[in-house]
């Protein structure tokens, strides 16, 4: 009678326990596969698998508690309690299906993954519902596998640090390849004495831009170009656009390199040095929106202040740091690429041509920028080239071919008005001093005026207007230098954003008085086209 007693009670826990729990197995490393193991049986598999309890129950003297148990079976109360949390909650996705699929036996590492995951899924979600009895079976189950949980967890947890610590440590050299090629269409116009033709010319760049720490930066700049320099028929360098010249000759190859690295000094500075193709706007800011050659103004003289931004360079040295939010500068040194690589006496790093700058940004709110920048410049006998092409004959040679030594001052500003117009401008002025046969001085001055107009008539297009005086020399202890008059540059253009790589250029500008002399004004024309790849 005892032994028939025992038999009925284990045979009622069977089927109460069959009856209102499943189980559900996901394994940890595979939740797909894991998921897959939990799927509803079929009535007739129900009935089978009961009869065959009951069998069983007749051989059985007592049932093993859950914290003994090395596998979880789908036959097990566990694993067909927490199925039923799954099919009410959806605490565990399955297959496109909707089904579970499970026939195997778990492990306890296993169970205790796919019992992490639905008690994680359930409190993260908004259900509101949950029932006081599914809430005492969690319990239950968090308490049956509270070891493998914990051990578990803690794994996660250590992985998870180690893949934070690798991710913020581990970094791989990469370079980045980036081109750009313009098509320039060109002409100039003048009522007397225009003897320039139409001209199609092209720029070609290609970048490689390398990293080592992801902090740095080397770049690898290879060049080759061929722009009309309208200079050579028009008799003054103020009708120059801003992308003219050509490439090295094919002796040097046909290609123009620029090189340089920057990388952290400290939290707040950086260093830049490069032994080709750095020049001084590289260090100090230029404030235009129109500085860009190959986005900004059509003309050479609008990109920039061509006193304190403009000099000899080619192999220079510069620090940039960030004293606030709202102040920063920078200093450099440069010397003439020609100078710096060749160690014969008049040469070098230091006794041939240079340039040293000093600037300070102050950004007083978010939509004004001010810039004071001093460029100390030398210029060595039949390397003379003040304003760099800028402005008048005198302005750029002051004494002739005579070593020539200038201190320039620079302000600049740029006020973002609002979203769709910005007014910004320069001041230069340079004091120039005679340094070989002779002991003369000179004052120089130029300035602009710039409205910028972004997104003019559609998205990411620029309108623009730039109004100066190019580089003028006001005084001269030889006076034969002096300019006798007053040239004026009036430029407007417009970049039109075709595609995200593609941009057309139209641009128009007039020189009156060029040369700062009494001549006709002399217009220039062009349409700019970019390829970004």
């Amino acid at each position: 009678m005892t032994r028939l007693f025992q038999t009925t009670l284990k045979y009622s826990i069977v089927i109460f326990a069959r009856g209102s729990l499943l189980a559900v197995a996901v394994s940890f490393a595979a939740p797909l596969a894991i998921a897959s193991l939990f799927a509803p049986a079929t009535l007739a598999s129900e009935i089978a698998s009961s009869q065959r309890l009951v069998a069983q129950t007749h051989s059985l003297d007592r049932i093993n508690p859950v914290s003994k148990l090395v596998d979880i079976k789908p036959t097990d109360w566990t694993f067909q309690a927490l199925q039923s949390l799954i099919e009410r909650y959806g605490c565990i996705a399955g297959f496109e299906d909707n089904t579970y699929r499970g026939n195997r036996s778990l492990s306890r590492y296993e169970f205790a993954a796919a019992l992490d995951s639905c008690l994680e899924n359930i409190t993260k979600s908004e259900i509101n519902s949950v029932n006081r009895r599914d809430l005492t079976l969690l319990h239950r189950l968090q308490a049956d596998f509270a070891r493998e949980l914990a051990l578990m967890r803690g794994k996660i947890d250590g992985i998870e640090a180690r893949t934070t610590e690798l991710e913020a440590n581990q970094f791989s050299p990469t370079t980045k390849l980036e081109g750009e090629v313009l098509l320039q269409l060109g002409d100039s116009f003048s009522q007397s004495n225009d003897e320039s033709q139409t001209f199609l010319g092209y720029r070609a760049r290609l970048y490689f831009d390398t990293s080592f720490t992801g902090k740095d930066l080397l770049r690898t700049r290879l060049e080759a170009k061929d722009i009309g320099r309208l200079d050579e028929v028009t008799d003054t360098v103020m009708t120059r656009l801003g992308t003219d010249g050509e490439s090295a000759d094919e002796n040097e190859g046909g290609i123009d390199l620029e090189l340089f690295y920057r990388f952290p000094l400290a939290r707040r500075t950086e260093v830049l040095v490069g032994p080709k193709g750095v020049d001084p706007d590289d260090i100090a800011e230029a404030l235009s929106p129109f500085s860009s050659s190959s986005g900004g103004a059509v003309s050479r003289f609008g990109r920039r202040d061509p006193a304190t931004l403009r000099g000899p360079g080619g192999t220079g040295l510069g620090f940039i740091h960030q004293f606030s939010d709202r102040l920063r500068g920078s200093i450099g040194y440069f010397a003439s690429s020609d100078n710096a690589a060749d160690p014969e006496p008049g040469n070098g790093l230091f006794n041939g041509s240079y340039s040293a700058l000093a600037q300070l940004v102050v950004a007083p709110t978010e939509e004004l920028d001010l810039a004071l920048t001093y460029t100390h410049k030398y210029e060595g006998f039949d390397d003379v080239n003040v304003m760099d092409n800028t402005g008048s004959f005198n302005a750029n040679e002051p004494f002739g071919k005579n070593a020539t030594a200038s201190d320039n001052l620079g302000w600049q500003f740029n006020w973002k008005i609002n979203s769709n117009f910005e007014l910004g401008g320069w001041v230069g002025y340079t004091k120039a001093h005679q340094e070989q046969r002779g002991n003369a001085d000179a004052t120089i001055w130029n300035g602009a005026l710039t409205f910028a107009f972004p997104d003019l008539l559609a998205e990411n297009n620029l309108g623009g207007i730039i109004i100066g005086v190019p580089p003028i020399v006001t005084e001269n202890d030889e006076e034969n230098l002096e300019d006798p008059q007053t040239s004026l540059h009036l430029e407007a253009l417009y970049r039109i954003e075709v595609t995200d790589q593609i941009e057309i250029t139209p641009g128009v500008f007039v020189i009156t008085n060029p040369n700062h002399e009494d001549r006709e004004a002399i217009w220039v024309g062009t349409i700019r086209t970019k390829f970004s790849f």
